[in-house]
């Protein structure tokens, strides 16, 4: 049988980063293809790729016709991951956010039906939920998105969900990511305060944000559930839309976690910028039903995040 070609856009990311070296031991992979602006500069993670598979590095931009075409030439499947996700930055552009992560899902859909592309898959955000309450599902109807970040991943689920019949589509609700990455990024609650907490500085924690919780998603678990999705069968499992998190955790949980590794943390309580959200926890009822089990852990997470900064403390 021949090896799958699966592209990966904004394959340096913090999740592509790891997902290109973690696809390199799938059998039935034979191509990675990475499409990525290399916007944050991430070089290294195309150093020491592994030599069992090919890899295509393509310097260009979703929002490109001509770059996406590129990319997804005999492609099988498409693993979406780029976007703007900093939704502190998409409050100050929004437009640039609606193109990005909007108009540009629009045309890689329109491309991947074109060249027969058979999966695709859409990472979007529980923050689509926005000022809800207590347990919410995959069939709760009244969301709020607070951010443009938010705002057009919900958007453009839908234009994913429209396209399954003609494509084997999947969005995935992900948790507010953590875990260790060649591509780390630190704009993230978990991430940010263990950068903050092994270079001594405070804590920045929202007002009235301490014990509200929160889903979290291990990075270990969103690559397995990359993997799961590339690996299903079942045509019941496409054309939906899953929550994906490894625990509702509230900030104080992952402080206290932070605290078991570095001593003296510090912490600071600041103003929100973003109006506040309830406390509120996300089922995943839906994706275990299919069968998927989450491994992953908070504290391991952590653990390992610090453990890589350990020349500083």
């Amino acid at each position: 049988m021949p090896k799958k070609k699966v592209l990966v856009t904004g394959g340096l990311g913090h999740i592509g980063s790891k997902l290109i070296l973690n696809l390199a031991g799938r059998k039935d992979v034979g191509e990675i293809v990475i499409l990525d602006n290399l916007h944050t500069e991430r070089y290294c993670s195309l150093m020491n790729l592994p030599k069992n598979v090919r890899y295509n590095f393509i310097e260009g931009d979703i929002r490109n016709a001509t770059d996406a075409g590129k990319a997804m030439d005999g492609i099988d499947t498409v693993i979406h991951l780029a976007a703007i996700t900093n939704a502190p930055e998409t409050i100050k552009f929004p437009e640039l956010t609606k193109e990005v992560n909007y108009d540009a899902t629009r045309l890689m859909l329109k491309i991947a039906k074109e060249r027969n592309v058979e999966k695709f898959f859409f990472p979007s955000t529980t923050s689509v939920y926005g000022p809800a309450t207590g347990f919410v599902d995959e069939n709760y109807k009244k969301c709020k998105p607070l951010t443009p970040y938010a705002e057009y991943k919900l958007k453009a689920e839908n234009e994913v969900l429209k396209e399954n019949g003609k494509m084997k589509t999947c969005v995935a609700r992900f948790g507010t990511i953590y875990g260790y990455s060649i591509g780390m990024r630190f704009h993230t609650a978990v991430n940010k305060f263990v950068f903050q907490a092994v270079n001594r500085q405070p804590i920045t924690v929202w007002e009235d944000a301490l014990d509200q919780k929160r889903p979290y998603l291990d990075l270990n678990d969103a690559i397995n559930f990359i993997n799961f999705f590339m690996d299903q069968k079942n045509d019941k499992f496409f054309g939906e839309v899953y929550n994906v998190l490894t625990e509702n955790a509230t900030v104080r949980n992952v402080i206290n976690i932070i605290k078991k590794y570095v001593s003296n943390v510090e912490i600071k309580m600041t103003k929100n910028p973003i109006i506040n959200q309830e406390s509120y926890e996300v089922s995943r009822k839906r994706i275990e039903k299919h069968g998927f089990r989450f491994s992953g852990n908070m504290e391991k997470g952590v653990k390992e995040t610090i453990n890589s900064f350990k020349a500083l403390f």
